[in-house]
């Protein structure tokens, strides 16, 4: 009988052609001993149908053959096959059934590792799930294949693989298989190590990719909701570092005009004070007075604006628990996002609205732009500790004591002059360079709330910046005072701007702590909380920058208001918090306003540079270049190098909220490498199927299988089984698929499964051939009728020395 070649392709096999039976158009069907009906008519589509028929069988479309030759009105008796062919071509073709899941897969990889955004909305969400569904099933194909190609390279090659293994290319599915008796048989049984290893570990990723690549399909297919890069660009302002976050600030700083609240523009450290007032009035609105009891309710933030922007003044009470000692319990905290570094945001997010007029881009559908700054960035962070003490007359001559520098970490006290000879409900600080009846000659009226600020030493207040005496109205010779030790530093910061689509106008800023980890790297779990937040105060480790504070320039957070006739300082403790002490508002007005002071600093410089433009044919008109910066190659403004040596730099990164894919989190990170295995195993079964030539289609359904079993001779050693296996013994039999003698004893045209032991050189010999026809009957010392059959269906048979169990 002729091969088929390493290089050749498939060839009509004589006696497949002699096995074809046509039925003519009336339905009568030939026999098949009758010679074929009209040769030359017929040869050529038998040769046809031969090379669909093999085509579709490498394809496992066995199916298709059945209805070809139904169509064509074939039929085909069962005949001798060939349980695989050395022919390259129908190697490959088996390894179409990788090509789409392997694609999809693939697809799903660089789609996701590369970012790709999609838009606001997806329609037809519900259909990705089936998709993905799909998708798994076909991936489980594919595994499946390749472990039926692994367990019958085994097979052809004579080896021996334990009876667990044999089916287990259709238990990828099922979880279970990594705890069954099956593939604990394989681990323990006879065979060499080496191949228990290989098969296990071939069987174990294969179960565990077959659970697992469903659900990674469906994560990468899947579009998410979330923020994707839209862009980026540098921007400058023209002012130094030095300028825009000062390390010292004085009077000279400040236009003297600010002394005044009539006169209070922008630029002065006391605009906008009356935000703190509606904090304040917030604060006792919330709730209605029945349902306050013990809590305290108070408003996130209150709202600043700049030239250009609108910011939050954040503020933050009781911000150590109580077992955080000797700090102040009633501690207040504040930041905002500085002034001029939000407006220069809020000039870039407006341009980069212009831009998506000017680009290709998808981002014009989104939900949300957000712009942000996210390094090298500072905003201000005060924090303000005041305690109730008393003034005895004029003649009461005791050195005051300021609260303990709020946030400092201990070991920055353990040298300072901590006093309790005090009416303070904190640990205090002895300041000995002012007296009691020092502070009675504050300026102002003693029905008023009065402010002294005091210019406290770097030893031993380490990490305050200044400290405030304010005095309470009194009608007597006793004046209470509250004395507060104020703290404020510059700390890096992110800013966020946001501008949705369905709005216009400016946006708010919005800030939070840059990379806390970072600059808490020894906080306790209590503070990297707060930290995680928008504010915190850990010295020495945040804010970095500490801010000293000259009593001139505290002056002008206190000017006098003229239509009122009282001060700033009045006019806010005037609003007092409802069944809260002095102390509590003076902690928020006092961190309040310095936060609010400090972010004006610089407040006259602005985004400089010229912004790169593209003429849009549409308004007839140059704008900015939105595909340009959205491809965030290089910088969209452009400054002279020497004139912007010294100027703040700072990079504006763009994103966009909608559907997209990418691989943000975990999950994603995970499923790719999911996918990756799964294309690894693929790329390797196809180059294992274009080298060896290898192509087989046999014993890879239970139908198949059985039908082996049943065509082979019984053994002894499944005795007991015909009801089911319970020990682990069975599972342990090497099993191996040799050729045997046929029924007329003279050509190994048979095939078997034999269990147990068997000669090297025995299975060498009888190993099954290449490109070789198998089919015939196995020989059999004993026989039985269908009658005796029938008759007793479950009674044991021998055969050949052995018994069927």
């Amino acid at each position: 009988m002729a091969k088929v070649g390493f290089d050749e392709k498939p060839r009509v096999e004589e006696a497949e052609i002699a096995s074809i039976q046509w039925t003519s158009s009336w339905g009568s069907t030939g026999s098949v001993d009758k010679p074929l009906p009209s040769a030359p008519k017929h040869t050529g589509l038998q040769s046809y149908f031969a090379y669909a028929k093999k085509t579709l069988q490498s394809l496992g479309l066995n199916v298709f053959v059945y209805v070809l030759q139904h169509f064509l009105g074939i039929n085909l008796n069962e005949i001798p096959k060939k349980p695989f062919h050395r022919d390259r071509l129908l190697a490959l073709l088996r390894c179409m059934l990788h090509v789409l899941p392997f694609t999809i897969a693939m697809g799903e990889v660089i789609i996701n590792w590369r970012g790709y955004y999609v838009g606001a909305n997806i329609d037809g969400l519900n259909y990705m799930q089936f998709a993905a569904k799909l998708h798994e099933m076909a991936m489980q194909s594919s595994l499946a294949v390749i472990v039926f190609c692994y367990v019958r390279h085994v097979l052809f090659s004579g080896d021996a693989l334990p009876i667990g293994a044999l089916l287990s290319g259709l238990q990828l599915t099922q979880i279970s298989y990594l705890w069954s008796m099956e593939l604990w048989g394989i681990a323990s049984s006879k065979i060499p190590l080496r191949r228990r290893l290989s098969v296990m570990s071939m069987i174990i990723i294969a179960v565990l990719l077959a659970s697992t690549v469903g659900p990674s399909s469906a994560i990468l297919l899947i579009p998410n909701l979330s923020y994707w890069p839209a862009g980026s660009t540098h921007i400058w302002l023209n002012t130094t570092a030095a300028d825009l976050w000062p390390s010292r600030l004085d009077g000279s700083m400040v236009p003297s005009s600010c002394s005044q609240a009539a006169n209070v523009s922008s630029i002065c450290p006391a605009s906008e004070w009356h935000a703190l007032s509606d904090y304040l009035s917030l604060a006792n609105g919330i709730l209605p007075a029945a349902f306050l009891g013990p809590f305290t309710v108070s408003p996130y933030s209150v709202q600043l604006t700049g030239q250009g922007s609108l910011r939050q003044l954040i503020i933050q009470r009781h911000i150590y628990d109580n077992e955080t000692a000797p700090y102040d319990q009633g501690a207040a905290q504040a930041a905002t996002q500085h002034s001029a570094v939000a407006d220069a945001l809020s000039a870039t997010s407006s341009l980069w609205d212009i831009a998506l007029q000017n680009s290709d881009s998808p981002f014009f559908d989104q939900r949300d732009a957000v712009q942000s700054i996210v390094a090298d960035n500072f905003q201000p962070y005060t924090l303000a500790s005041c305690g109730a003490d008393v003034i005895e007359g004029e003649s009461d001559d005791r050195a005051v004591a300021f609260p303990i520098p709020p946030g400092s970490s201990l070991h920055m006290l353990q040298e300072a002059d901590i006093t309790t000879d005090t009416m303070l409900p904190m640990f205090a600080i002895e300041y000995a360079a002012l007296t009691r009846s020092e502070i009675l000659g504050t300026p102002g009226q003693k029905s008023e709330y009065r402010v002294k600020w005091v210019e406290l030493p770097e030893n031993p207040f380490n990490g305050s910046s200044i400290g405030a005496v304010i005095l309470q109205p009194t009608t007597n010779e006793t004046q209470g005072i509250l004395l507060c030790n104020v703290a404020a530093g510059w700390g890096s910061s992110s800013m966020n701007m946001s501008s949705s689509p369905a709005a216009s106008g400016t946006g708010l800023a919005s800030s939070s702590i840059y990379d806390p980890d970072s600059v808490l790297p020894q906080a306790d779990d209590y503070s990297r909380r707060i930290a995680e937040s928008v504010i915190t105060f850990e010295l020495p480790m945040f804010p970095q920058r500490k801010i000293d504070i000259s009593r001139e320039w505290a002056e002008y957070l206190n000017p006098l208001i003229p239509t009122l006739n009282m001060t700033v300082i009045n006019a806010l403790m005037s609003v007092k918090l409802m069944d809260h002490e002095d102390t509590t508002s003076a902690n928020i007005i006092l961190a309040g306003l310095l936060a609010n002071g400090l972010a004006r600093t610089g407040f006259n410089s602005q985004l400089q540079g010229e912004i790169r433009t593209a003429f849009n044919p549409t308004l007839n008109a140059s704008i900015p270049d939105g595909d340009y910066w959205f491809s965030g190659r290089r910088d969209v403004f452009t400054v002279d190098p020497e004139a912007s040596r010294d100027w703040v730099k700072l990079r504006v990164d763009s994103s966009v909220e909608g559907y997209g894919f990418g691989l943000e989190g975990i999950a994603p990170k995970l499923t790719v490498a999911v996918l990756l295995i799964y294309c690894t195993l693929v790329v390797g079964h196809v180059c294992y199927a274009a080298i060896s030539g290898v192509s087989s289609t046999s014993w890879d359904s239970i139908t198949e299988m059985l039908a082996l079993a049943v065509n082979s001779s019984p053994t002894i050693q499944l005795r007991n089984t015909c009801a089911g296996i319970t020990q682990m013994g069975v599972f342990q039999l090497p099993i191996r698929i040799l050729t045997s003698k046929d029924a007329g004893g003279e050509d190994e045209d048979h095939l078997e499964l034999i269990f147990g032991a068997v000669d090297h050189l025995v299975a060498k010999r009888c190993r099954v051939q290449e490109n070789h026809d198998y089919g015939t009957m196995h020989r059999s010392s004993g026989t039985m009728s269908v009658h005796d059959a029938s008759a007793s269906p479950c009674r044991s048979r021998r055969l050949d020395g052995d018994v069927l169990g």
